[in-house]
């Protein structure tokens, strides 16, 4: 018993083999609302080169990622230099942790289960700052102040997952500027940050040398089994990390794990403008349409989102475990958010934003069981 609730503690969403063989579900009659991955495939100009680049699979990829680097520098104006590519942004956060080595680390929660696994891995003590119902579960920058004494990093997810809550440009910069004048250093998770751009900090890297940026390349652009995120960060030495971190990083980096496949998707997809606009622009149109229709629904609270999936507290007399498998034998797939810690266990769910027609059979059968 002991080993599965372990288990359970770091079950994530898009589990489609679990859930075929749980509830005897082929995967074709499943609709997935547990991962947010963009409902509209990935580009076609991707398919396009992996199929054109298939020999490519008998000759080793290129460790250093060297031209997908260079597009990722040109797409986000960032240099080539702070950029080091992973398989996907989780591969990175154990390897900041790894390669950083902090004492004690500070994570506001819920959040994402894997920056608490990376820390425990590694032995690192870690405080945890609850976000409060009563607040919407909004980050507060005056709360994590007083909490940074004695702390080495900070783990800080914008949009934050599960809970959607998003903190602006301005207000992380008061934090990234109080970490630099201690010297602490702060991975900002911007996962979901696809549908804000505008909002990224990714170009502030080059002035402090204490922020590390993270961002996944497979959400937004509907590749999550091609394993593929970066992290940036700054150009200038850090007296604790000799050479500079991205390079410190990148000798301590498991060889050859961004694959071939990943490499050229990453070149196709980031010039691809026309796809990232749809994209962009459909999945902003969906979330304020599912926002708006859950809010209407009596039996439950839906947060307002940030990010291409709503987070969703259960008002009725149903546990999120018992509403999961009710779905879930429907073919439907939810985020039960039970493990994520900080929160009531069995009244909380996440759902991804899809299309208009996967939405509407989702809020049918909501309607059905909170009624």
């Amino acid at each position: 018993m002991a080993g599965e609730e372990e288990l359970f503690k770091h079950l994530h969403g898009g589990n489609l083999e679990r859930a075929m063989e749980k509830y005897g579900i082929s995967s074709e009659k499943i609709i997935d609302f547990s991962a947010n991955i963009n409902p509209l495939g990935f580009s076609s100009k991707i398919r396009e080169a992996i199929i054109k680049n298939l020999d490519q699979l008998s000759h080793y990829p290129d460790p250093e990622c060297k031209k997908a680097k260079k597009e990722i520098s040109g797409y986000f104006k960032i240099d080539y230099e702070n950029i080091l590519l992973g398989n996907g942004s989780t591969e990175l956060i154990y390897l900041i942790v790894q390669t950083i080595k902090p004492k004690k680390a500070l994570i506001p929660v819920p959040t994402f289960c894997e920056y608490e696994r990376a820390l425990n891995n590694n032995n690192v003590s870690i405080n945890f700052y609850k976000l409060k119902e009563k607040q919407e579960f909004l980050v507060s920058i005056d709360e994590i102040t007083p909490r940074l004494a004695g702390i080495d990093l900070v783990f800080l997810c914008n949009p934050n997952n599960p809970t959607g809550t998003f903190l602006p440009k301005k207000e992380i910069l008061n934090l990234v500027k109080e970490v630099q004048k201690r010297k602490i250093f702060l991975v900002l998770d911007e996962a979901f940050i696809d549908l804000y751009e505008e909002d990224s900090l990714i170009k502030e890297v080059k002035n402090y040398n204490y922020l590390i940026i993270l961002r996944s390349l497979t959400k937004f652009y509907g590749l999550p089994g091609l394993r593929i995120g970066f992290a940036a960060s700054s150009p200038k030495l850090i007296k604790k990390l000799d050479p500079k971190l991205i390079k410190k990083l990148e000798t301590q980096k498991i060889p050859w794990s961004v694959n071939s496949l990943a490499q050229i998707a990453v070149r196709e997809v980031l010039r691809d403008e026309k796809y990232i606009s749809k994209s962009r622009s459909f999945l902003l149109k969906e979330k304020k349409f599912l926002y708006r229709e859950l809010s209407n629904i009596k039996g439950l609270k839906a947060y307002k989102p940030s990010a291409n999936f709503i987070f969703i507290k259960l008002l009725k007399n149903i546990s999120s475990e018992i509403l999961q498998n009710h779905l879930g034998r429907k073919g439907i797939l939810i985020r039960n958010c039970s493990n994520f810690r900080g929160l009531e266990k069995g009244k909380f769910i996440r759902v991804a934003v899809r299309t208009r027609k996967e939405n509407i059979k989702l809020l049918k059968e909501l309607k059905l069981i909170l009624r």
